[in-house]
């Protein structure tokens, strides 16, 4: 655990999603690992806490702990108290103590909820959680997928998710067919911080879980080192997926996919999360079977086809960004 200097500026600094808002409740503090920092999540009525999960006394793991009636948490082995803003309130085996030194207090960090997740920032967040629209709208229907863990680096999942000339073979069947393996030219532009690529086309035997067999139509964007999103359909009927990837050590990830769409309501939400599941239960060994783990951020590293220009244009936003955790 480095505790010491930031392991990664760009990632320390940047939000990322660790659990689903659903999994807290009001009396269980929850264990969480991100950038190789174990932290404890409990919940103060409507309010959200993210600290060390570390107490200060004996270094003992306060999500074994629980959340009291009084709202704070109470650390398991000499049950010391901590508020919301990680300040001890009791030491239960000296009571006479009603001032606290420093050395007592809990580090907490920058917490958020948003599209049912919850996000935390180790340092102090650079940029805001990206806008997910169409988990918004009023005619879409919205559920989660995932978690999914994935030894392997988080920059090489989140290539994974943009790469689409695997589509024909890996998910052979469900979301493409090896009769139709090419790729055709499509459009990419990187602006503002984004890679966009757009005009990707594809027939996919299951498109997305529907059984409806048919060509269909991609847009593509990263819109954070560890955050993508795609959609997929017409201007009527919309299928969108945003998938954030956390960093929890330099080669072990958790992937996490916030589906939205606004058709076909008489096919479940269940029967949806199900095929998901199947395309990553696909997708996991090959993404944990690359070497190296990490990324290569140096193009001569690997060989690249045509139409791996997203991949591409992904690893050099990384390398300009200076982005070292997960990657060589």
């Amino acid at each position: 655990m480095n505790t010491i200097s930031p392991p990664d500026p760009v990632l320390y600094n940047a939000w990322h999603v660790v659990a689903l808002a659903e999994s807290l409740d009001t009396k269980n503090p929850l264990q969480v690992n991100l950038l190789g920092e174990p932290i404890v999540l409990w919940r103060d009525g409507a309010h959200i806490i993210a600290c060390q999960d570390r107490c200060p006394h004996r270094g003992v793991s306060l999500s074994m702990g629980e959340v009291s009636y009084h709202h704070t948490l109470v650390c398991p082995y000499h049950a010391m108290e901590f508020d919301r803003e990680g300040h001890c309130t009791k030491i239960p085996a000296d009571l006479k103590v009603t001032t606290f030194p420093q050395g007592t207090n809990l580090k907490t960090y920058a917490v958020q909820e948003k599209y049912g997740f919850v996000w935390v920032a180790l340092g102090k967040p650079t940029q805001e959680i990206p806008t997910f629209s169409e988990w918004q709208q009023a005619d879409t229907m919205t559920f989660h997928c995932g978690p999914y863990t994935i030894n392997s680096s988080a920059p090489r999942v989140m290539e994974n998710f943009v790469d689409i000339a695997h589509f024909p073979f890996t998910h052979q069947g469900l979301l493409g067919d090896p009769a139709f393996p090419e790729v055709s030219d499509y459009k990419l532009v990187v602006k503002n911080d984004e890679i966009i690529a757009s005009d990707i086309h594809f027939y996919q035997p299951i498109p997305e879980g529907t059984g409806e067999a048919k060509s269909v139509s991609y847009v593509y964007k990263i819109v954070r080192p560890m955050i993508s999103w795609f959609r997929k359909g017409d201007n009527c009927n919309r299928f969108s997926i945003f998938l954030v990837v956390t960093p929890v050590e330099e080669t072990s990830s958790i992937a996490w996919l916030g589906v939205a769409r606004n058709y076909s309501p008489e096919v479940s939400n269940d029967e949806l999360r199900r095929f998901q599941d199947d395309v990553m239960a696909q997708d996991i060994p090959m993404v944990e079977s690359q070497r190296p783990q990490r990324l290569p951020l140096d193009l001569q590293q690997e060989f690249h086809f045509p139409c791996d220009k997203m991949s591409i244009a992904y690893r050099k936003w990384l390398k300009q960004l200076g982005l070292q955790f997960g990657t060589c």
